[in-house]
Order: structure tokens, then sequence, then C-alpha cells
């Protein structure tokens, strides 16, 4: 594997050129299947997976048995991250979304090679942050917009993530799980936006068929979550790593 295929991750691609050469010697090509479980809750981490292209939903579950979509995970991150480096135990459910492919390495290695990466160290940083940003505004989003705003925001970030252009292949009930919806809801939605115009499906597929008009009618969190990406990523790096003087 060359050094190339770090750069369809965006937390690799900030490696500096030295520790670029030490990920690449560790990480192996592993290819994302649609439905595959990369790990069930109360497993230990075993690896981690930085996708190139594809998706993972990340599925939060109570004691009974219940379970939705609490986040997802593309090319912008990583899976497993942040778990390798604290309790080592997994509270989640991660399974395949959309097919792809990714770079995994195993545990013991990310953290090995994370406390010498310090660019690595600050990119995970911002991640995590705006992980908090998301979750927060996405209380609000479940609390105030409506569900087809909703599904809209959720196909066009599901794109943007899996590195697609047009075409998605999620089912009905994936999106219904995505959003905490009744799949009868999600179906009344989706005729609405067939009837539109703007999107078509096929068999566990969706394609789009006009973008701004989905831009259009996705809610307003898509633009308020951009805008903190922005800032995160022009942020000056603040290291909480240094001695103080």
């Amino acid at each position: 594997m060359s050094e190339r295929h770090l750069e369809s991750n965006v937390l690799l691609r900030t490696l500096e050129p030295s520790a670029k050469a030490r990920f690449t010697a560790r990480l192996h090509k592993f290819e994302l299947v649609r439905g595959q479980v990369l790990h069930n809750l109360g497993d230990s981490v075993e690896w981690v997976h930085f996708p190139r292209h594809g998706l993972i939903a990340v599925m939060a579950e109570t004691v009974a048995g219940e379970s939705v979509e609490s986040g997802m995970v593309g090319r912008e991150g990583a899976l497993g991250i942040f778990e390798a480096c604290g309790s080592g135990q997994l509270f989640t459910r991660a399974v395949v979304q959309v097919g792809g492919e990714a770079l995994r390495m195993s545990a013991a290695s990310y953290r090995e090679l994370f406390v010498e990466s310090a660019a690595l160290r600050t990119a995970v940083h911002k991640y995590v942050e705006f992980l908090i940003m998301e979750a927060r505004q996405f209380v609000l989003c479940n609390a105030l917009h409506t569900v087809e705003s909703r599904l809209c925001r959720s196909i066009l970030d599901a794109l943007e993530r899996s590195g697609l252009d047009r075409a998605l292949p999620v089912t009905q009930e994936s999106l219904a799980q995505m959003l905490g919806a009744q799949r009868t809801t999600i179906a009344a939605c989706v005729s609405k936006l067939y009837r539109e115009g703007v999107i078509k499906g096929g068999r566990g597929s969706l394609e789009i068929l006009d973008r701004p008009g989905l831009e259009r009618l996705a809610c307003c969190c898509r633009e308020t979550l951009r805008y903190a990406r922005g800032e995160l990523q022009v942020s000056e790096e603040k290291s909480c790593e240094e001695e103080p003087s």
C-alpha cells in the first residue's frame, strides 16, 4: 500500500510525512460489506477502521434490545479511535451501511502511533469536538424539525461521508433507524420526495435527481454544522500537552 491511500481519509490526511510512513506500514486494506457487523455492544476494541469510501452506522442499544442509529462514520473520521485510547470496551454496535473500503490497524498499533503523531492527536481532538457539537445539534433537530427535513439532511450527509455522488444504497428500514422514526413515516416522506422529482428509488437504493432541491428541503442543521466544521478546521491548535512555563 502506498501513502496516497491515506489521502482518502480526512484524519489520515493530516499526518506528518514521517508519521505517514509508519502508518502505511501497519495499515491494511479492509473491504466494507453492506450489512457486516464490525463490532457488537460489549466487545473489546481489536481494530481501528479508517473508511476511504463507504459508510458505517453506529447503533445505540438498550438492555431490552431496542436500537437506533446514533451516528455515522465515513471518510471524515474513524471507528474505534476513542475507545482504543480509553476503556478498551465498545458500548455501541457498528454495522456497514454502505459498502466500500477502509484501512484498518490493530488497536495496539494505533495507541502507539497516536502517541507519536502530534498532528493526528490535534485532528482527533477536533473530530471529537465536532461530534459533540453534532450530537447537541441533533437533540435540537429531533425536537424542532420535521421528519422530512431531517431525512433530506441525513441523505445528503450520508452521500458526502460515504464518498458517493448520486446513488445511495440504503433501504427505508435503514433510513428509519437512522432517524429514529417509524418505517411508515419514512415511506410517506420518500413517496412525497418521489412525486416532487427530488429522488427516485429502486430496490434497496435511492438516486438523487435534484440535489439543489434536496438541499433546499433539508433542515438548517446542515448549514449550522457546516459552519461549525469550517470554524474548527481553521482554528488555532491549542495543545494541552505542553508543560506550563
